[in-house]
């Protein structure tokens, strides 16, 4: 008999080319930053998991958690193909933050709380 080899044991470090963390300072890519394709750029060139994540963003703003859920990837590996399109000026980003001062319905620019975090990531993961 002989063994099964499992293709994603080697998948994620090829996506990733060996790197654990992504080349930029990407401290701004958490779970619920959104991110969002930039239109026209030219798409020759991109990794397959590239070119789903721009083909994903195409119709607007996807979170991190989202995109890494629709990839079918962990969030690290996510965070590292977003940080090289973000490289690449294919995607770009907009922070919670940014997002909750532009709402109407918040009274300040201040950081959400927590419970608002947890209550934003429950409601993306039910709309999955």
């Amino acid at each position: 008999m002989t063994p099964r080899r499992r293709r994603d044991l080697v998948r994620s470090f090829v996506l990733t080319q060996g790197r654990a963390r992504p080349t930029r300072n990407t401290h701004v890519l958490d779970v619920i930053t959104m991110v969002t394709t930039v239109p026209g750029r030219s798409v020759a060139g991109l990794l397959p998991e590239q070119l789903a994540v721009v083909e994903l963003c195409r119709g607007g703003y996807l979170s991190v958690i989202e995109v890494a859920g629709h990839l079918g990837q962990p969030l690290t590996i996510t965070r590292i193909v977003l940080g090289d399109l973000l490289d690449s000026g294919h995607v770009v980003t907009r922070t919670a933050r940014t997002a909750d001062a532009q709402s109407p319905e918040s009274g300040d620019a201040a950081a959400p709380t927590t419970a608002h975090i947890l209550e934003k990531l429950l409601h993306g993961l039910q709309a999955l």
